[in-house]
């Protein structure tokens, strides 16, 4: 970025109602904070200013390092990325947005500045509608389950009547019959329809990649499939060392990415299964696996499992279809977050899906 005219910035600052500032290198100290400064942070700016370490002491205390570690990336190097994180007022959580400016004079560089948004209102309304995004992602998963299962057995126990000469003669019956099953294999392809519908319509969407903890996000949507436990007939575990874990990602699609995991789980093990998810602290990175005990990937299909229209696709233990595109569309999730999947899987023992995302 060339010489800031700071005269023109200065102007458009107190004009604004985003916090506008330039903080200068050498000195350690702000030279400009507008007065939106004051109004978001409920601080007299002139003590910020000259002593920008009381801004640190109202970062969330959870945040701090992550604030730390972002203002050294900008000394560092030109930065051309947004920073968010969560100061407390009072008793009051707001959430910051930053986005900051590297000014080089002489190849050296001599300010920081940029605004910051308080982007609370915003945050908010995002976290409540991806909340209610993986609630019926899951609750989709978990009512086709439940639908399917019955319309399943209801068209094999009619098949049944059908071929055999109990209702032979009896028109009205067997017309009767060949409607029921018609009828229950129709809605078990809508069924499938709407959950592949949904899946390939999202992952179509741009990701919007955000401070995310995963322990928390993850361990949401475990819930609803342990209250679904009774009707599901599968075992859910979910296990994590930390009761934090923060990352960058776009929640509702990382969130898809599990339940499609935890669906396909469902779909190969058996009634009284164990199906399990961990998250784990990994430095630079976090990872995620989704375990199951299930009838596991037979060897010579393993190398093409995240191939489009794969032939490694199977139908389910009860006769769920599957479209050959999940495992392609999940592969494409996590690498567009810069990230990486693979799996451990043995036939009559289970499988494990692997996934690594960085921070």
């Amino acid at each position: 970025m060339p010489e800031l005219n700071s005269e023109l910035f200065c102007h458009l600052g107190d004009a604004s109602r985003d916090v506008f500032f330039i903080f200068e290198v050498e000195t350690n100290c702000f030279s400009y904070l507008n007065k939106a400064f004051e109004t978001i942070f409920e601080t007299a700016a002139d003590d910020v200013k000259n002593n920008p370490m009381l801004l640190l002491e109202l970062v969330h205390p959870e945040d701090k390092k992550h604030v730390i570690d972002c203002f050294e990336e900008c000394l560092e190097k030109n930065v051309s990325r947004k920073y968010e994180f969560r100061v407390l007022i009072g008793e009051q959580e707001k959430f910051i947005r930053v986005s900051p400016y590297s000014v080089f004079l002489n190849g050296k560089l001599t300010q920081i500045s940029g605004l910051a948004e308080d982007v609370t209102v915003s945050k908010r309304n995002n976290f409540h509608i991806e909340k209610i995004n993986a609630r019926k992602n899951t609750a989709l998963e978990i009512v086709s389950h439940d639908l399917k299962e019955p319309l399943a057995m209801i068209s094999l126990a009619v098949s049944d009547l059908l071929h055999n000469k109990l209702f032979e003669g009896q028109e009205r019956v067997l017309k009767s019959l060949t409607f029921i099953k018609d009828m229950c294999e129709r809605n078990i392809l809508l069924i499938r329809n709407l959950i592949n519908h949904e899946f390939l319509t999202s992952s179509e969407v741009e990701i919007r990649k955000e401070r995310v903890d995963l322990v928390h996000e993850i361990k949401a949507v475990i819930g609803f499939y342990q209250q679904a436990e009774v009707n599901l007939f599968r075992n859910f575990q979910f296990v994590s060392r930390q009761t934090k874990l923060y990352a960058r990602a776009d929640s509702m699609k990382f969130m898809q990415v599990i339940n499609n995991l935890i669906s396909n789980s469902i779909k190969f093990t058996e009634i009284n299964g164990s199906i399990k998810v961990e998250i784990e602290d990994r430095g630079d990175f976090v990872l995620v696996c989704v375990t199951d005990n299930g009838i596991g990937i037979p060897q010579h299909l393993q190398p093409y499992l995240f191939e489009r229209f794969s032939i490694a696709m199977r139908n389910g233990l009860h006769g769920e279809e599957s479209w050959g595109l999940g495992m392609a569309i999940i592969k494409t999730i996590v690498e567009m977050h810069n990230g990486k999947i693979w799996f451990k899987s043995e036939e009559n023992v289970g499988s494990s899906f692997y996934i690594e995302i960085p921070k």
